[in-house]
């Protein structure tokens, strides 16, 4: 059976400590076989002119911005973030790539798809990105 995908978000009262955001893995019996943790603490904005500009404003790092992950044929999975993020993620929770879109919007909660060329189209901030080769 394949392994089944889920974001988890684990909220804590303030005085036990700072808000958690994952991907994980299950295996079929719905035991977790790995997660990766969102640590990015930055804002950031696509300006005009190429450059990005970023703000350390989230201390506890930023929510998974999706309906649902991407699994490539090599069980790469791919996930939006609210800053603004693509992530590529390795099998193990292992960090791969990130590729920064337009801007945090901490809230978007936009699809993303993969053709049968392998890219994968993705949309922040209004904007629709093709990623890939």
């Amino acid at each position: 059976m394949p392994a089944s995908w889920m974001l988890d978000t684990l909220t804590l009262a303030p005085s036990l400590g700072p808000q958690s955001f994952f991907v994980k893995q299950f295996d079929p019996n719905l035991n977790v076989e790995w997660s990766f943790q969102s640590t990015n603490t930055q804002s950031c904005t696509l300006n005009p002119d190429g450059s990005v500009t970023c703000v350390s404003n989230h201390p506890d790092g930023f929510e998974w911005c999706i309906n649902a992950v991407i699994v490539d044929a090599n069980g790469v999975v791919y996930a939006n973030s609210e800053d603004g993020n693509l992530y590529a993620i390795g099998q193990g929770g292992v960090f791969l790539q990130r590729i920064f879109q337009q801007l945090a919007l901490e809230a978007a909660y936009t699809p993303a798809s993969m053709d049968s060329k392998g890219r994968i189209y993705s949309q922040n901030d209004g904007h629709l990105f093709v990623v890939g080769r």
